[in-house]
């Protein structure tokens, strides 16, 4: 599972009720995103062309995830950061239902509390 689709059948698979949402964009992002919603909640896609580039777009994110490069964020919510394969997904919020099944799909957030 590394691109859009394969992430909603995925999360689809597991309960999840995974939904496209309309499109978003992060300043600190190269690429539009998809927003999709799980558990009825928001949840931020942005596929690249490969995996090399979302790993370059996810080196500048701080650990805590309320930093990209020397700018600080103020987000609504715990910001939450996935990467796997070509894909980078930002969750904010803190529902355990959304991060469950985030980490079921993707594996371990790799920034965020």
């Amino acid at each position: 599972m590394t691109d859009y689709p394969s992430l909603i059948k995925s999360l689809r698979a597991l309960g999840a009720g995974a939904t496209a949402a309309g499109r978003v964009d992060q300043p600190f992002f190269s690429i539009p995103g998809r927003m999709i919603k799980v558990h009825g909640e928001d949840v931020q896609v942005f596929q690249y062309a490969n995996p090399a580039a979302a790993d370059a777009e996810a080196a500048p994110i701080s650990r805590d995830g309320r930093g990209v490069g020397t700018s600080k964020i103020h987000w609504i919510g715990s910001p939450h950061f996935f990467k796997k394969g070509k894909l980078l997904v930002l969750y904010v919020g803190d529902s355990g239902k959304v991060l469950g099944s985030l980490e079921a799909v993707l594996g371990q957030q790799f920034a965020g509390p």
